[in-house]
């Protein structure tokens, strides 16, 4: 065999399992006790506290207590020292 085809069957084999893998799957997560809702432009802003979790973007977060109670999507969330905040947000069904 060539090496530039060895090279074009190897990167096949190895991109592979990336198409495999849903697109639905959230890129992170967080758990807040309490938590409001501010509506926005595009979705809304959901503030949490305290949380615990990770993720930046495509992310999943669940609130205990607080008008935003349930589980909700957001685009992006950014948290510090238990206090996070996030946008472009929508209720999860369920």
């Amino acid at each position: 065999m060539r090496p530039l085809k060895c090279s074009v069957i190897a990167a096949a084999v190895l991109a592979a399992p990336l198409f495999a893998t849903p697109a639905a799957h959230a890129e992170g997560s967080y758990e807040c006790f309490f938590g409001s809702i501010t509506p926005g432009q595009y979705g809304y802003h959901l503030s949490g506290n305290p949380c615990d979790g990770t993720g930046y973007a495509d992310v999943v977060i669940t609130i205990r207590s607080g008008s935003a109670a349930g589980t909700h999507r957001c685009a992006t969330a950014f948290s510090w020292n238990g206090f996070l905040g996030a946008d472009g947000c929508r209720k999860e069904p369920g």
